[in-house]
């Protein structure tokens, strides 16, 4: 692969449009078997939960959520279990349809999708572990400045740090998920690695490009909302149709919306696939 230089986050964005076009069978295919695995497998657990939980009510006095949560025991933690590893495996599968370098065959995606789970577990419950144990450093961190100098203007100064640096991990590991479905890394360590080196020297441009994709769908969802709603006139009383109408588009944009933002992030990953290999192939030319 040649490089194309420094990352295009207009290119990116356009790209995005064309591939989600381009392969918009197969992504809603894909898209609408994983929700029906995801409400059908679901369902099956909670059906599994239902005699723990009416033994747990079977009693005269009022049930606590305590109560409830202890008589689902291992059946909630597997319905959670169930919804992530579905939802990891739609994603990848999405993620690979998008990235042009594989089959874009919806039973090859599945499968690649499926076989993608495990190590986006293993990334997600690493990263979820660092950053419990860094919000906590940080937090003890910020607390113990902030009550030593009393100063309001010092912790809003230290929360927009804050709110920046969670930006910046973000961008960093924004492309974990590609590398795992595209780069088929299986390793969730060396995953967490090369997208961060993936996204280094590109961090502002990556942030640029996300914030202004967040802001077009806040845009669309507002619009969307007073065409449907009337939310800019407090005032008004939707209709049953009108209800309906604001349902129906915002399934429409939710899933549009989110096979853009994948077919964007297997954009990204692409354009900074090829500026990495074109850079070690300019070092050892």
């Amino acid at each position: 692969m040649q490089s194309n230089g420094r990352f295009s986050g207009s290119r990116a964005m356009s790209e995005a449009f064309q591939i989600m076009l381009a392969r918009i069978g197969p992504l809603l295919a894909v898209s609408i078997i994983g929700y029906v695995a995801l409400f059908a497998l679901s369902g099956g657990v909670m059906v599994t939960m239902l005699p723990q939980l009416m033994g747990t009510m079977g009693g005269g006095e009022p049930t606590s959520p305590d109560a409830l949560l202890a008589g689902a025991g291992f059946g909630l933690i597997l319905l959670y279990i169930v919804i992530y590893a579905i939802s990891f495996a739609q994603q990848a599968a999405l993620c690979r349809i998008c990235s042009g370098r594989h089959d874009a065959s919806i039973s090859g995606a599945i499968s690649a999708g499926i076989k993608c789970v495990p190590t986006l577990f293993g990334a997600a419950i690493l990263l979820l572990i660092a950053l419990v144990v860094v919000g906590l450093v940080i937090g003890l961190g910020m607390a113990g400045v902030v009550a030593g100098t009393e100063s309001p203007g010092l912790s809003v100064l230290l929360a927009l740090a804050l709110m920046i640096g969670c930006i910046y991990i973000f961008v960093r590991l924004s492309m974990v998920l590609p590398v795992v479905a595209v780069d088929d890394v299986r390793n969730p360590i060396t995953a967490i690695g090369n997208a961060w080196r993936m996204t280094g020297g590109n961090v502002l441009r990556l942030v640029l490009v996300f914030v202004l994709v967040s802001v077009v769908m806040g845009v669309l969802f507002m619009v969307l909302s007073a065409l449907t709603l009337g939310s800019f006139n407090p005032g008004a009383v939707p209709s049953m149709g009108n209800l309906v109408g604001f349902g129906a588009l915002m399934l429409v944009l939710g899933l549009t919306v989110g096979l853009y933002f994948l077919a964007l992030v297997a954009a990204i990953h692409r354009q900074l696939s090829e500026t990495s290999v074109g850079a070690v192939e300019d070092t050892f030319a």
